[in-house]
Order: structure tokens, then sequence, then C-alpha cells
């Protein structure tokens, strides 16, 4: 039975994984095709309303409209009326190389503390290689450290230690006239070291691996149909403090969900997105050693499904070059038991290599209920860190 789940699962994910490829590239397709199509049009009427013109100055050269036939004069206003076109056509064209003129700088030009000449030339290469594509790529590598030494005799008594963070972080969107893909890529690893535990040199304090898809279809401005896909796991084993039980480890757990609904983004760097029809399943590989109850699994069980119905807000705020927000809000439910998830993440940019991050990362989840209580209780990690940071585009 499990090995049955196991390949659904996985022939799931695989066909989600090609109905948004084969959507994607039919789009990517058409919109090539499209923008050629008009480029080429636009060229042809360019062409033969400059040659229309240079026959309507013959005409005039040659003739006089006392000595015009009938036809003539039909031809004559045809003529006159092409090159009335003609006319309204360079003034539009003049009003959008000068929009364009004007439209650059207020993209490209950001509110800045510091200024910066490398950053503003970046920002402006990045500008121009949105323009001419409707791929957007961008990617984050951060090594950050944290060190604290305590003497024995200190008076508020603690331990010593030493924590490392490293993370990577890529996105690879296309952004069409009517259809949007985005796709993201996370990887966090971390590690400490602490005094006090005298059964680990090293402890992993955070792990994380998460890819997330999302394909968007506009419908009206602003509104759109989606559909997305996440995959969430770990890699490296967590070991509760002076004791050999794991928290968690490879692959425990594993969690995959996926949703179907609507995609409202009422200003840029907002996504509101309600699915009446989500999907999440929960598996924990090694029950050995992690307890499964630990992530709402029962006694026994190995991987867990749910339907259900979700809600992802997503929010991005950069009030100055110096300072960006990111935060995500997660709301699933499978009307029996509620999941809360919120994450948000503050960087502030001492410069192109070196910042700060706050991390604040509240959940809540009724299906976990620990040892020794009752119900379930809200969890709670906080992060303070600095180190080197920098971005690619």
């Amino acid at each position: 039975m499990l090995v049955f789940n196991v390949r659904s699962t996985i022939l799931t994910i695989f066909t989600i994984c090609c109905a948004v490829i084969n959507m994607a590239a039919q789009q990517v397709y058409t919109d090539t095709f499209k923008l050629q199509d008009q480029q080429q049009t636009a060229d042809i009427d360019l062409l033969l309303l400059d040659m229309v013109h240079q026959q309507s100055e013959q005409l005039y050269a040659n003739d006089t409209v006392d000595t015009l036939t009938l036809a003539e004069l039909l031809r004559l206003d045809s003529i006159q009326r092409e090159m009335q076109e003609i006319d309204s056509l360079r003034t539009a064209n003049a009003e959008l190389k000068v929009q364009e003129m004007h439209r650059t700088p207020t993209i490209v030009i950001e509110k800045a503390w510091v200024k910066d000449e490398v950053e503003d030339r970046n920002d402006v290469l990045r500008a121009i290689r949105e323009m001419r594509s409707p791929w957007r790529r961008e990617a984050t590598l951060m090594a950050q450290i944290t060190q604290n030494y305590v003497t024995e005799n200190w008076y508020q008594g603690g331990s010593s230690s030493f924590a490392g963070l490293g993370s990577a972080k890529g996105q690879i969107s296309y952004i069409g006239e009517r259809f949007t893909w985005e796709n993201t890529g996370e990887w966090r690893v971390g590690g400490s070291t602490i005094s006090a535990d005298s059964l680990h040199k090293v402890n992993t304090t955070d792990d994380l691996f998460r890819v997330y898809t999302k394909a968007n279809l506009r419908i009206v401005p602003k509104l759109f149909t989606s559909i997305s896909a996440e995959i969430e796991t770990r890699f490296f084993p967590t070991y509760k403090s002076n004791s050999m039980d794991l928290k968690s480890g490879p692959f425990s757990p594993f969690r995959f969900n996926a949703a179907f609904g609507l995609d409202y983004k009422p200003v840029p760097g907002l996504s509101i997105s309600f699915s009446p029809v989500s999907y999440k399943m929960i598996h924990v590989h090694d029950t050995v050693r992690v307890n499964a109850k630990d992530y709402g699994l029962k006694a026994g069980q190995r991987t867990q499904h749910n339907i259900g119905s979700s809600v992802r807000i997503e929010y991005t705020w950069k009030p100055v070059r110096e300072v960006a927000l990111d935060s995500k809000f997660f709301f699933y439910t499978n009307y029996q038991d509620v999941e809360i998830d919120l994450e948000v993440n503050c960087d502030f940019i001492i410069n192109r290599f070196l910042s700060a991050r706050l991390t604040l990362h509240p959940r809540y989840d009724t299906s976990v209920i620990m040892d020794g209580d009752d119900h379930a209780k809200i969890q709670f990690r906080e992060l303070l860190s600095i180190g080197f940071a920098h971005k690619f585009y």
C-alpha cells in the first residue's frame, strides 16, 4: 500500500510538472511569434505607406486639381487618408519613444540611503534585459555567522556557542501578456556548537530544501487562475540537546503541497492565492528514530494524505535599496485540523557583499501535539545574523 501511494504521488507530481511545462512552452511559442508578426506587420505597413506617400508627391507634382479625372480624384482622396495614417503612425511612434525614454529611469532608479554607482549601473542593465525578454532571473547567496563566548563564572550563566548559516535562493519567472510562470528554489543549512552539549560537536539548527512553482493564466486584469506545487524536505539529522533522539532527519519529514484556484495581484509585490481544492502529503522516511507524531502523523503511520482548502499570501516590499522585506503566509485546513505558517525575512544591506538578516517564523498546527501536552501550542523560531550576501541577475 505504501509503494502504491508513493508511486501515485510521484506520478501526480510528474503529471503536474509536464502540464505546467507544456503550458509555458505553448505560451512562449505563441508570444514569440506574436511579437514577430506584429513587428513584421508594422514594418510592411510603414513600407507601404511610404510608397503611397511618394506616389502622392509625384501626383501633385505632375497634375493639377483642375485636370484630374473622377478616378484620379478618388485616388487622391484615398492617398490623403493614407497620408493621415502615415502622420498618425509617425506621431504614435515618436510618443512611444518619448514614453520609453521617460519610463526607463522610473523603473531602474530606486530610493537609496547610500549612493552606489555600480549598483545603479547593474539596475540599468537589468531593466534593459527585462524590457527585451519576458524571462526574469535572480539568485542570492548568503553565508552568515554568529559567535558567543561565556566564561564558566559568568553571573548570568549560559554557554559558549558558534553558529553558521548558509543559504542559496534562485528565481526564474516567465512574464507574458496573459500567462506567467514563477519558479523558486531555496536551500538553507545552519549548524552550531554548544559547549553544554557533550554528545554533539555540531548540531543542525536550520535545514530546509524547498522548490515552489506556480503557473497563472489571466482572466481579467489583476486576477488569474492558478495552479501551484511545492515540495519541502530536510537533508541533515537534527538532535535534541544532550540526547541521541532525532527531531528530524533526511526526508523526515517530506512535504508536498498542490493547489488549484485563483491568484489576485492588486499591487506589485503582493500575491493573494485562494485554493478551494488543495492537496497536502506528509511523509516520514525514518519512523524508527524520528517521532512521526511531531509532524501530525498517527502511530504506525509513515505517509498521510489530506484534501482541503488553502490560502497563500506572498508580499515583497523594498522601501529603499538597503532594506528588503520578504514574507510568506500559508493557511491550510482539511476541515478537521488547521495549519498556519508565517515566515518573515528582513535583509539589511550594508554594501554589495555584506548584509544582516532578521528572521521571524511563528507557526501553529493543531495536528501536532508534543508528548506531555494535551493540546497544540504555537511554535516560534527567531534568527539574527550578519555576514556575506550577494545577488546575481
